[in-house]
């Protein structure tokens, strides 16, 4: 089972991967295909992750941005269908204005 941890990131490259410092003081390796939602890490970044043991040492996956772990709210089908409604009306305002007017 995959230890739950908070971090900082200490140093991330262009080629993908880099180092997290948990908050114990260790450090985790981190590659750009564990980072959730193909995010792009950058130093001085508060993250969640978890851990995993392997050959070569501790290594973070699962790795989230602090802010985006929260989890927001889906839109609701009435929502979307609002939002549908909006754009039809300015559609068929924007089509009076250039056909008719």
């Amino acid at each position: 089972m995959a230890k739950k941890m908070t971090g900082i990131v200490a140093q991330f490259g262009t080629k993908g991967y880099g180092f997290i410092t948990g908050d114990d003081n260790e450090k985790y390796f981190v590659h750009q295909k564990n980072v959730f939602n193909k995010s792009r890490l950058r130093s001085d970044t508060r993250v969640k992750f978890k851990v995993e043991n392997s050959d070569k040492g501790l290594v973070a996956i699962d790795v989230k941005l602090e802010k985006v772990a929260e989890e927001s709210e889906p839109l609701t089908d009435n929502d979307i269908k609002a939002m549908f409604g909006v754009l039809l009306v300015f559609q068929l305002i924007i089509a009076y204005f250039v056909f008719i007017a």
